[in-house]
């Protein structure tokens, strides 16, 4: 299977759904670039930030304080604002460079104004993501793991809600909604490929 065209493809997620799987084996498949926590190190690299510090406010929001990493003349601001300014950009020069996957990041709103722009939100049974959680991050107790559900969808919620005025895990403006509690990780990149072909992005063909 290969692309025919230009396609940018925005993946949201419930956490534990396996929405970041889903797409870099998508990624890997059609031989597309895929960005998720990777932006993270593109960024520090690229501004002189500290990783970790970037990482404990990839999607959330904090409260405002002095931001130690605001180049000189800049008001001080929540390195969480900083770093979706940061992120936003990173994702449009990716798309104005070619195809590619975006996973998070609030990517189908920042790509409103893009064509060719396939937008997928992929959800499961909260049963299924606890499972997965726990096995994931080698958590033994499934109530902390429900509880880290939980708080993260709680987190991305807000987050994403926050950026974009719109309802996170809503049906607007998304392409497809795929529970992989019904159909399974390698069944949600069927779905998608296929979606994919009768849109004529992608071909079976070599």
């Amino acid at each position: 299977m290969r692309l025919t065209k230009k396609v940018l493809i925005t993946i949201g997620r419930e956490y534990g759904s396996g929405g970041r799987v889903i797409g870099e084996t998508l990624a890997k498949d059609l031989d597309m670039p895929c960005f998720d926590r990777n932006m993270i190190a593109m960024i520090a690299k690229k501004h002189g930030l500290d990783e970790d510090a970037l990482n404990s406010s990839d999607e959330r929001l904090s409260n405002p304080f002095f931001d130690p990493y605001a180049p000189y003349g800049m008001d001080a601001g929540a390195i969480s604002e900083r770093l979706f300014l940061l992120q936003s950009n990173i994702i449009r020069e990716e798309a104005d460079k070619g195809p590619a996957i975006f996973i998070g990041r609030c990517a189908n709103d920042i790509l409103r104004d893009y064509q060719d722009v396939v937008n997928i939100f992929i959800y499961a049974s909260r049963n299924d993501r606890v499972e997965r959680i726990m096995k994931v991050e080698e958590i033994d107790d499934s109530l902390a793991a429900a509880k880290i559900v939980k708080r993260t969808d709680k987190t991305r919620r807000s987050y994403y809600q926050f950026y974009t005025d719109k309802k996170w895990g809503s049906t607007e403006g998304m392409d497809l909604m795929i529970n992989s509690s019904a159909v399974g990780i390698p069944g949600a990149v069927r779905v998608i490929e296929a979606f994919l072909k009768e849109k004529g992005y992608v071909t079976d063909e070599e």
